[in-house]
């Protein structure tokens, strides 16, 4: 709104009290912006609303308190990811049957990682994410992460006691994520208290 009285200002002072073509275009730009704006913050809330119904479907479907993971993963960032991100993250790692109660680990690792390396928290959730349903380390190499999915595979099969090719692709998925969350919260355990979230982040 203050963008568009600036819009309008603009207008009156360089066109002369709105007249002639600067003062028409000056005009036409102050509607376009409102427009487009409004539109905007509408497209997101509409999407933040499907996102939730879909978080709901699933949780009836799978019995998880989906609403509550989220929470707890905002709660784990320090509040630092918006709810909305958050519900995003939990239903990646949920379609993906990875086990939800390491969601929470999650945010830890992204939370440390993030104030390590002076990382957006958002950002970081999402490369955790992505990069764990994925089975793409390449995406955790920018957290100083550095776990390669064969080792991770052996390592996870080898403590089950069978072979690593008799393992499932959730086996791999959950091996990779073993892997990871042991990874990160070893090498950020130390900053869990001596680095708060960034304030513009919450």
């Amino acid at each position: 709104m203050n963008s568009t009285k600036a819009f309008s200002k603009m207008r009156n002072e360089i066109g002369g009290g709105g007249s002639g073509l600067v003062g028409a275009y000056a005009g036409l730009a102050a509607n376009i912006f409102a427009l487009t704006a409004t539109f905007g913050a509408l497209s997101r809330a509409a999407r933040a609303t499907q996102l939730e119904e879909g978080l709901v479907a699933m949780g009836k479907a799978s019995g998880l308190a989906m609403n509550s993971l989220s929470q707890g993963l905002v709660a784990a960032t320090g509040n630092a990811v918006s709810l909305e991100e958050a519900m995003r993250s939990v239903a990646l790692i949920t379609s993906a049957g990875i086990d939800p109660s390491s969601i929470e680990r999650f945010g830890e690792v992204a939370k440390k990682a993030a104030g390590a390396l002076g990382r957006d928290v958002n950002d970081s959730i999402s490369r955790l994410t992505r990069g764990v349903t994925k089975l793409e380390p390449e995406l955790l190499d920018e957290l100083g992460i550095m776990v390669r999915l064969d080792e991770a595979v052996q390592d996870y099969a080898d403590k089950l006691n069978i072979a690593s090719d008799k393992l499932t692709q959730f086996d791999r998925r959950q091996a990779f994520l073993n892997a990871t969350l042991e990874q990160g919260l070893k090498k950020y355990e130390d900053m869990s208290q001596a680095i708060d979230s960034n304030p513009y982040d919450k």
